[in-house]
């Protein structure tokens, strides 16, 4: 179907793009103002295709003929949401095409300081009657709220940092290790080893959507005693000897020293992992226990911790204190 000034309503139907660029050819103004419509939605599509891909899929009723159908409804979308043009884009494409300069009352959408203003009637409940001194006040405190931390910042020991290498890894997180390993009576090495296992050396670890780290090192699951923030996701276990996929939900921490203290109260308060914390002395028959226990399903768990733990390079030179 296609409109008289050369707009489509379906996104495939390719004779309304093809009327829409004769029109263009002759400096049609409706033509121009469909025109910043169509990359309107090319551009609301481009959004929803992001937000799709940041999306974890269920897993249940996911294939190729689900996504085929979900794309081309997100394109009809896109092309429903153009014709409105509710971002504005549209608008301000045809100023600067067209070379008039529109007064600023006549933009479309807010200015950059109507969204700052905004900001912070949400945070601090204002109205319009508050002065212009308690919304200075106001913003100041947002600032520093929002400050921007030090790039070095990242990879400190606790933050939320990644790890360019083992042995980064290794030397980031060796104090957390140390410590936590004196309460449980293990080599430190063990703690290092299991949580590069879990974790990736750092780069496999639970992410939220929008890639926000959990720091859980241990793969620590959010049962119920867990009162604390939790990251649904997908997750292999092994069943029967064999991988299957299943969503799961796992702890998230505030910092790394959080999910090394966790491990520690997890171990001691679960009455099964009583014959671990027994064999803390031997790092091969601590970590044979735990996975006996069924800390993890992987039939091969303590084979491939204590590979880590026996020849991996990241550990040459660590010494216990």
């Amino acid at each position: 179907m296609i409109k008289q000034n050369g707009m489509a309503d379906v996104y495939t139907d390719f004779k309304g793009l093809a009327q829409l660029r004769g029109q263009a050819k002759n400096n049609s103004p409706e033509a121009l103002k469909e025109t910043a419509k169509q990359f309107e939605s090319i551009f609301i599509q481009m959004a929803l295709k992001s937000m799709r891909s940041a999306t974890q899929e269920s897993g249940l009723l996911d294939n190729n003929h689900s996504r085929l159908y979900r794309d081309m409804y997100d394109q009809q979308m896109a092309v429903e949401l153009g014709k409105q043009s509710r971002l504005g884009l549209a608008d301000m494409l045809v100023q600067q095409l067209s070379g008039k300069k529109a007064a600023e009352s006549e933009l479309p959408g807010k200015t950059l300081q109507d969204y700052r203003n905004d900001a912070v009637t949400n945070l601090y409940g204002e109205t319009a009657d508050t002065t212009m001194d308690e919304r200075r006040a106001a913003a100041k405190s947002i600032g520093k709220l929002m400050q921007v931390p030090s790039p070095h910042a990242a990879n400190a020991p606790g933050t939320q940092g990644k790890f360019d290498s083992p042995k980064e890894f290794v030397s980031t997180l060796w104090p957390h290790a140390q410590e936590a390993a004196a309460e449980l009576g293990v080599d430190p090495k063990m703690l290092l080893a299991q949580a590069a296992l879990e974790s990736g050396w750092g780069k496999a670890m639970v992410r939220t959507a929008d890639g926000r780290e959990s720091h859980n090192l241990f793969g620590i699951k959010a049962d119920r005693s867990w009162e604390g923030r939790s990251i649904a996701m997908q997750t292999l276990e092994f069943e029967d000897g064999l991988a299957v996929k299943r969503r799961a939900a796992f702890r998230s921490y505030d910092s790394y020293a959080d999910s090394f203290r966790d491990y520690v109260g997890f171990l001691k308060a679960n009455p099964r992992y009583a014959k671990a914390l027994e064999n803390a002395d031997n790092p091969q028959r601590f970590i044979a226990s735990l996975q006996k226990a069924g800390y993890a399903s992987d039939p091969n768990y303590a084979r491939k911790i204590m590979s880590i733990y026996n020849g991996h390079s990241a550990f040459e030179g660590l010494t216990v204190a």
